[in-house]
């Protein structure tokens, strides 16, 4: 039985159209931190460079360790709501975590060769936004985002 794919694309010099692969679609220009840096970082990051989700990577090296996102800041740190005096120290202290103490550890994560369909499932059955690409010694690689989807779904229907 053949697979059927809904994402095609059609390689150099060979004449079928293949599966869309993962390494087609993710962005290579990925922002990272560390888990030693500071969630003050991190929102410093979200606000200049317009990103939602920070993979986490080794001091000195690009392993992926852990994800933070924008979410889990503003769950984790800034509350979403108006705050006392005293809330506001408390998360004036919060900005002074390192992003170890709220990153996603347990990260999914695909590899460049993977087909874009299984993105597309990783994002139905886990319910995230994101998904870090990563080689075999989880050198991270680049990212696939939901707006990477909506891009290629764009394209798709515009004529």
């Amino acid at each position: 039985m053949s697979q059927h794919y809904w994402f095609y694309e059609r390689k150099e010099g060979e004449t079928a159209p293949s599966p869309l692969t993962v390494k087609s679609l993710m962005t290579t220009k990925v922002f990272r931190l560390t888990p030693g840096n500071l969630v003050l970082d991190a929102i410093n990051l979200i606000r200049n460079e317009g990103v939602r989700h920070i993979p986490l990577v080794e001091e000195g090296s690009d392993r992926l360790v852990g994800l933070v996102t924008e979410t889990d800041i503003l769950r984790n740190v800034l509350h979403g709501k108006k705050m006392t005096q005293e809330e506001e120290y408390h998360a004036t202290l919060d900005l002074m975590l390192e992003l170890r103490d709220i990153m996603v550890t347990n990260v999914e994560t695909l590899m460049p060769e993977m087909t874009v369909d299984r993105v597309v499932h990783l994002f139905l059955t886990k319910r995230i936004r994101c998904v870090p690409i990563v080689d075999e010694k989880r050198n991270l690689q680049g990212i696939i985002t939901e707006t990477d989807l909506m891009m290629l779904l764009k394209h798709m229907i515009e004529p």
